[in-house]
């Protein structure tokens, strides 16, 4: 696998919310690419942007850009059938992800319904096995898993389609400290088996420094400074907001699973 290939370049890319002189630019300018089989991280404080980053990768929010390529497409302005087959994302709260009336099953026959998908019952039940899920939970529903294992489905819904990218947007802070390491292992685990690429949206550096090979620092919808995890853990940090993000964060240069471990 070559590393070095960018699958998402992004740059000038801008966001704005508001109309008729009440404007706010929730991001502002921002560039950075994510190579192939990466994980790189968008770490700030709540508001400074970076959800919404990949919410205007996806479409979900209007959005400008000089650049918003993936895997060498051109996606400013339309997302066709193929970019939504590559490009999946997992939401923070696993609970509202999901439909709370449909079953597990359900839940992952869907994508397979509206993407197409040949041979989606043996799919379905491979992504259960890639997730550790048991068989015996498809007909149950959300209100009747725990939070770990509702997090589970959301990632096996997002791998129905194959995808070479996750977008993974605070994927644990609603999760339990244990549950929390063993989601971040799982996403590890799928990572070295799928070749996977994760943009990973997060304000606890101890999951920086679990995930991520690289990440941004967001202020007010900018990027102040992109660094390497050895850099951010052993004090490389070049800006007085980066320094202060980390003084301020009680996870710093903890494992999230050594951090279970600790508390069992």
């Amino acid at each position: 696998m070559n590393t070095a290939t960018p699958i998402i370049e992004i740059e000038d890319l801008t966001v704005t919310f508001g109309v008729d002189g009440d404007e706010r630019r929730a991001v502002d300018g921002v560039s950075f690419s994510v190579n192939r089989g990466e994980t790189f991280g968008l770490v700030g404080e709540s508001g400074s942007g970076k959800s919404t980053i990949l919410r205007a990768i996806t479409g979900l929010v209007a959005n400008e850009a000089k650049v918003m390529r993936l895997a060498g497409a051109d996606i400013r302005k339309t997302r066709g059938k193929d970019f939504y087959r590559k490009v999946q994302m997992v939401f923070q709260d696993p609970y509202e992800a999901l439909h709370p009336r449909h079953t597990v099953w359900r839940q992952l026959m869907e994508p397979a319904r509206i993407q197409n998908i040949q041979g989606a019952e043996a799919r379905g039940h491979a992504a259960l096995d890639a997730v550790g899920l048991s068989r015996s939970l498809l007909w149950r529903y959300p209100h009747q898993l725990s939070g770990g294992q509702r997090q589970r489905v959301a990632i096996a819904r997002a791998l129905m389609s194959d995808p070479e990218i996750l977008l993974l947007d605070e994927p644990t802070s609603a999760l339990d400290v244990s549950v929390q390491a063993e989601i971040l292992n799982l996403l590890c685990d799928l990572q070295d088996e799928r070749g996977l690429t994760y943009l990973m949206v997060t304000h606890d550096l101890g999951v920086v420094a679990h995930m991520c090979k690289r990440t941004a620092v967001m202020q007010a919808g900018v990027i102040v400074e992109t660094l390497g995890v050895d850099a951010l853990v052993h004090g490389g940090a070049t800006q007085e907001y980066t320094r202060k993000l980390i003084a301020a964060s009680e996870a710093y240069g903890e494992d999230p699973h050594d951090a279970a471990q600790a508390r069992a």
